[in-house]
C-alpha cells in the first residue's frame, strides 16, 4: 500500500522536473549570455574598438553570436556577415588548401618545393632545393620571422604579387637548418601560396574561392582586393595612443596566404564546424584530416604547431586548436576545444601591436565563462610606452629651447661637457632606430604599420636628439673659438 501511495508522488515530481527543466536551462544560458555581453563590451570600451563581431559554437550549432559598432571608411554597421581581415588565421586556411591538394594526390607533404616551383630559390641553392612542403607548413624551413616581415604588408593590388614576393627571396639567407627550429615566418606561407598557383594554374584567390570557401560554406570570404571589397570588406582602424583612427593601410594581394584573407564570423563558424568534424567529413579523408590536426613541432611549454594551426595543452582536457591574427587595422582570435566542443571566433577592426595582449586575455576570459568559471581580468589599455616616450620628447624639446638660449651667451661654461653631451646625442640619434628594430625583431616598415604612434614618436625623438647634439657641439666649438 505504501508503494502505491508513493508512486504517484514520484510521477508528479518527475513531471514537474520535466516541465521546468527547459526553463532552468534557458535561465542558465541567459546568465552566460549576459556575462559574455558584459565581459566583451567592457573590453570593447576599454580598448576603444570601433567594430567587432563574436560567435561561439557548441555541438555544431551557434551558441552565441553578436556584433557591435561600425566599419572603417563608410562607417557601416557591423553584422555577423561583415568581412574582416583575419590576419594570420589565414595560415590554417592556406594549410587546409594544401591538405586538399594532398587529398587529391596533386602534391605530397614531403615533396620538395622546387618539384612544383622550379624557379624558387634562396641564397643557399642546395638548402632551397631541400625545403619541403612540410617544412613550410610547420614553419621549420629556416627562413626567419624577420625575413617574412620584410616582404609583408606591401598594399599591392597586383594579381602577381604572391609570385613577385617569393621571387624576391632569392638572396635570403637561412637562419637555421632545415627542420631544426620553428621560426614563425610569413614567407613560408607566401611560398605555399605561390605553390598553389603553380600546381593549379590559377590565382591563389580563385583556388581558395572554389576549393575551400565554397565547400565550407564561407560565403563572405575572399582572398584578393577586388573580391574582398565586392563582398563587403571595409578597412578598419589603426590605434594612436589607444584612440582609433581610420586606417590609411589598404588590402595587400600579396599577403592573402599568410594574413589578408577576409571573412565574417559566419564564415569562421563554418571553419570551426570543420575543425570539430561535425560537418564536411568528405572534405578530407580521415588520414589527411588527422594529419592536419596533428602537432608536428613543439614551439614552447605545452605549445605545438601543426600544418598551419597552433595546438596547446596536447595531453589533457584543455587541449585547444587555435590561431591569432592581426593586420595593421584588425585583430582576431579563433579557438576550438575538442574536450568540451566549444569553439569561438573574435573579429575586431582596430589594432596596434602594443595592444594585442588584450584580445588574447579576452579569448581566455570567454573560455572561462563557458566553463562556468570567473573570467580573467583584461589588462588596462594604457599607452605606457608611448607616454614615456612622449615625456622624453618633452624633455628633449625643453633642452633644445635651453640650448637655443645659451648659444647666444658669451660666457659658456664647461665646454668639454657640452662636447661630450653633443656626441652622445648624435650617437643616440644614429643608433636608436636600429636598436628598436633589433629589440622587437621587426623591420622599420612593420613597426610603422603596426605601431604608427610609436614610429612617429621615435622619428621625433631621433630628430630632437640630432638637433640637441648639433647645438651642443656648436656651443662647445663656439667657446673654443673665443679662446683664440
Amino acid at each position: 500500500m505504501y508503494i502505491l501511495k508513493i508512486v504517484p508522488k514520484m510521477f508528479l515530481i518527475c513531471f514537474i522536473c520535466i516541465l521546468f527543466l527547459p526553463t532552468v536551462q534557458v535561465s542558465a544560458e541567459l546568465e552566460i549570455e549576459n556575462k559574455l555581453n558584459n565581459y566583451i563590451e567592457n573590453y570593447l570600451e576599454e580598448y576603444q574598438v570601433p567594430g567587432a563581431s563574436v560567435a561561439i559554437v557548441n555541438n555544431g550549432e551557434i551558441y552565441y553570436s553578436k556584433s557591435w559598432g561600425v566599419t572603417g571608411e563608410s562607417e557601416e554597421k557591423v553584422t555577423t556577415e561583415t568581412p574582416f581581415t583575419i590576419g594570420s588565421i589565414s595560415k590554417p586556411l592556406t594549410g587546409l588548401a594544401i591538405m586538399n591538394l594532398i587529398n587529391e594526390n596533386t602534391v605530397e607533404l614531403d615533396d620538395p618545393v622546387q618539384k612544383h616551383i622550379p624557379w624558387f630559390t634562396l641564397e643557399d641553392k642546395k638548402a632551397a632545393s631541400q625545403i619541403t612542403i612540410k617544412h613550410l607548413l610547420t614553419q621549420s624551413s629556416g627562413i626567419s620571422t624577420y625575413t617574412g616581415l620584410t616582404i609583408s604588408d606591401k598594399e599591392s593590388k597586383d594579381f602577381h604579387a604572391i609570385e613577385n614576393n617569393v621571387e624576391s627571396l632569392s638572396n635570403v639567407k637561412l637562419t637555421a637548418s632545415l627542420g631544426e627550429k620553428h621560426q614563425y615566418s610569413n614567407a613560408n606561407f607566401l611560398i605555399l601560396g605561390a605553390l598553389i598557383e603553380e600546381v593549379t594554374n590559377q590565382t591563389y584567390s580563385k583556388y581558395m574561392e572554389k576549393n575551400v570557401f565554397q565547400p565550407l560554406g564561407m560565403k563572405n570570404a575572399a582572398a584578393d582586393h577586388e573580391s574582398a571589397y565586392n563582398k563587403g570588406y571595409l578597412s578598419g582602424y589603426q590605434s594612436w595612443f589607444g584612440i582609433p583612427q581610420k586606417s590609411s593601410v589598404t588590402y595587400d594581394n600579396g599577403g592573402a596566404p599568410y594574413g589578408y584573407i577576409t571573412a565574417s564570423v559566419k564564415d569562421m563558424v563554418q571553419y570551426i564546424k570543420f575543425l570539430s568534424q561535425q560537418d564536411f567529413n568528405n572534405f578530407l579523408n580521415e588520414e589527411n584530416m588527422n594529419l592536419y590536426l596533428t602537432p608536428h613541432i613543439q614551439t614552447g611549454d605545452n605549445r605545438y604547431y601543426g600544418l598551419g594551426i597552433r595546438i596547446s595543452n596536447l595531453d589533457n582536457k584543455d587541449k585547444m586548436l587555435w590561431h591569432s591574427g592581426s593586420t595593421p587595422d584588425s585583430h582576431a582570435e579563433l579557438f576550438y576545444i575538442p574536450e568540451t566542443d566549444w569553439g569561438g571566433v573574435i573579429l575586431t577592426n582596430k589594432n596596434n601591436s602594443l595592444e594585442e595582449e588584450g584580445l588574447y586575455y579576452l579569448k581566455f576570459g570567454i573560455i572561462n565563462i563557458l566553463d562556468g568559471n570567473e573570467p580573467v581580468e583584461i589588462p588596462e589599455n594604457t599607452p605606457t610606452i608611448q607616454l614615456v616616450t612622449l615625456l622624453f620628447i618633452c624633455l628633449l624639446l625643453g633642452l633644445f629651447i635651453y640650448l637655443l638660449i645659451i648659444i647666444k651667451s658669451k660666457n659658456i661654461l664647461k665646454r668639454f661637457i657640452w662636447r661630450i653631451f653633443g656626441v652622445i646625442c648624435l650617437s643616440l640619434s644614429i643608433v636608436l632606430i636600429p636598436l628598436l628594430i633589433f629589440s622587437v625583431g621587426a623591420p622599420w616598415h612593420a613597426i610603422r604599420m603596426f605601431s604608427p604612434d610609436l614610429a612617429l614618436l621615435t622619428i621625433v625623438t631621433v630628430t630632437l636628439l640630432a638637433l640637441n647634439g648639433l647645438l651642443s657641439v656648436k656651443i662647445s666649438s663656439k667657446k673654443l673659438k673665443n679662446n683664440f
